[in-house]
């Protein structure tokens, strides 16, 4: 099968494109031959289709005149992007199209031309960006879709890049592809990640029939997972406000006994040392990866998500569970589907600190209790989120979405 994979990057950025190429890995491994379109650039992993990719736009700082013009205008409808794509799709005819995240850099204008030539299309939610102009239904430290909002008000509220520049950017491209159902109209299954995505989805009109639940998976599964333990909690992931780092800081001043490590950088680095700095029972470990990052998980007591946010799934969670290490999560957005409390790990509410406090304690002191967790989390993350499982749900739908547009056009 000739598999298009469409997605912003092609390199190693984040969680989306973390997952597009381990699944680009996987179709490969089973035959599939895997094709990419993304937008150029210097970091991007090496492939012979890099000559269709579209040329860059800049989005990390806002700029004005004509730079600004271009990334607007990208943002809304690249005709660059439909021209290259038109040109790919001559030269390789693939079977299905997989989407991942296209906007701001790509646009929509993608799916049009999919649709138009006739191949099926399969998008994977990564975050909220179809139904929120913040795409994180995060504003202001707190829990908020802005859909609801005016131009004028989404463009005053600075709620993008703290600029109303680019907040009227942001927002002015999502009201358009609102209007014009850039999404629904064109895409033939969405694969939210959890139930609890798909949810928010259908509540501002999705069709609830247009998408099949299909949960990540982790590569950690091939991993040796280890039930015992260095005795310190493990937290790992970007240092930004709605992860709760400083919540579980809070709550390991409370536990002067219990050794906590801190995996990750991230903007709000620098506060976060301030606070952690003085705590002798914290230490940061920076960026870590591969390898090293594997073994200071595996040497966890437990591994602790404290996001305020509502997560759109939860990888980490995955691969602790996967090493045989006990989950602490709070209890919001997709994670509370990952972890099963009091059986693969503990839930609480987030923001919490006595509640999380309570949590790590307990299986500071209960060794065993923290074994028995992250041995049923190992045989959870075996039956729910391997490789293969994950790789058989896909071709599946695959073939689903191309039984049916084959059938409509015949």
């Amino acid at each position: 099968m000739k598999i298009l994979q469409l997605n912003k990057f092609y390199y190693h950025k984040g969680g989306a494109e973390r997952y597009l190429l381990e699944l680009s890995d996987l179709l490969t491994r089973h035959g599939h031959e895997v094709i990419p379109f993304a937008m150029a650039d210097a970091r991007n992993i090496e492939t012979p289709y890099s000559k269709f990719f579209v040329s860059p736009v800049e989005t990390r700082e806002v700029k004005g005149g004509v730079i600004g013009l271009k990334t607007l205008g990208r943002m809304i409808y690249s005709f660059e992007a439909a021209r290259k794509l038109r040109a790919l799709l001559k030269t390789t005819r693939p079977d299905v199209a997989h989407v991942h995240n296209i906007y701001t850099q790509i646009s929509p204008s993608v799916l049009d031309v999919l649709k138009s030539e006739g191949i099926p299309i399969v998008h994977t939610i990564h975050d909220y960006d179809l139904i929120a102009p913040n795409y994180m239904l995060w504003h202001n430290g707190r829990i908020e879709n802005l859909s609801r909002k005016s131009l004028l008000n989404l463009t005053l509220s600075k709620f993008h890049k703290d600029s109303r520049r680019a907040s009227f950017a942001q927002a002015l491209a999502f009201k358009l592809h609102h209007w014009r159902q850039s999404y629904k109209r064109t895409v033939n299954r969405f694969l939210p990640s959890s139930d609890f995505v798909w949810n928010e989805h259908t509540a501002r009109g999705f069709p609830r029939g247009h998408a099949s639940i299909l949960p990540l998976f982790t590569d950690a599964v091939n991993q040796a997972p280890r039930f015992d333990d260095d005795g310190y909690v493990l937290y790992v992931g970007r240092l930004v406000p709605e992860k709760g780092v400083e919540v579980l800081l809070r709550a390991m001043q409370e536990l002067p006994n219990v050794p906590c490590k801190i995996v990750g950088t991230g903007p709000e680095e620098i506060q976060l040392h301030i606070m952690g700095d003085r705590m002798p029972n914290v230490t940061f470990e920076g960026y870590q990866s591969g390898s090293t990052l594997w073994d200071l998980m595996r040497g966890a007591r437990a591994i602790v998500v404290p996001s305020l946010w509502q997560e759109v799934f939860g990888l980490v969670a995955i691969e602790a569970m996967a090493l045989g290490k006990p989950v602490i999560a709070s209890d919001v957005g997709a994670l509370s589907e990952i972890v099963a409390d009091r059986v693969s790990g503990l839930l609480v509410p987030p923001g919490s600190v006595p509640a999380l406090k309570g949590a790590i304690a307990r299986v500071a002191e209960d060794p065993i209790f923290a074994t028995q967790l992250g041995r049923a989390g190992r045989q959870r993350a075996e039956q729910k989120y391997s490789p293969e499982g994950h790789y058989q749900k896909l071709i599946n739908i695959y073939q689903e979405v191309i039984e049916s547009v084959s059938g409509k056009r015949g």
